[in-house]
């Protein structure tokens, strides 16, 4: 019973693995002047028929700098797009209870913006309504 229900779950997981779309992209830049910075970025897309799920993390030399999450697919003539963004406002190692693990522990997450937009296509008239929204900006800490 164990063998087959393994093999089951591995031909489920493998068709859904086949019909997403699984992506991601690393880019660095490097900026020289009077001192060397650099600016780093991961991304990960998954898609699925027509939904399409991105996550993007930030980092500033060796720290991270801010999180994006996007969402975009469609119900037919109605299409859908949502994001948010956050920042880390405590990034810190601490030990966990577990003796042997020490891990990270991201204490808290500032919200940078975010925005929600609803598209209706009708024959050659679209109709659509975006709101967004953003917390006020702060002098980088």
């Amino acid at each position: 019973m164990g063998r087959g229900a393994f093999v089951v779950a591995v031909l489920v997981l493998g068709f859904t693995g086949v019909a997403a779309d699984i992506s991601g992209s690393w880019s660095t830049s490097l900026a020289l002047g009077e001192g060397v910075a650099t600016q780093n970025a991961l991304t990960l897309n998954l898609g699925f028929a027509d939904w399409r799920l991105m996550a993007t993390w930030t980092f500033s030399g060796l720290s991270m700098s801010g999180a994006d999450l996007s969402l975009e697919g469609s119900f037919g003539a109605l299409g859908v797009a949502a994001g948010i963004s956050f920042r880390p406002t405590d990034l810190s190692v601490s030990p966990h209870s577990n003796a042997d693990f020490t891990g990270l522990s991201l204490a808290g997450w500032e919200f940078t913006g975010g925005f929600i937009s609803v598209e209706v296509s009708l024959g050659n008239l679209t109709l659509k309504v975006t709101l967004v929204e953003e917390s006020p900006r702060y002098p980088e800490k």
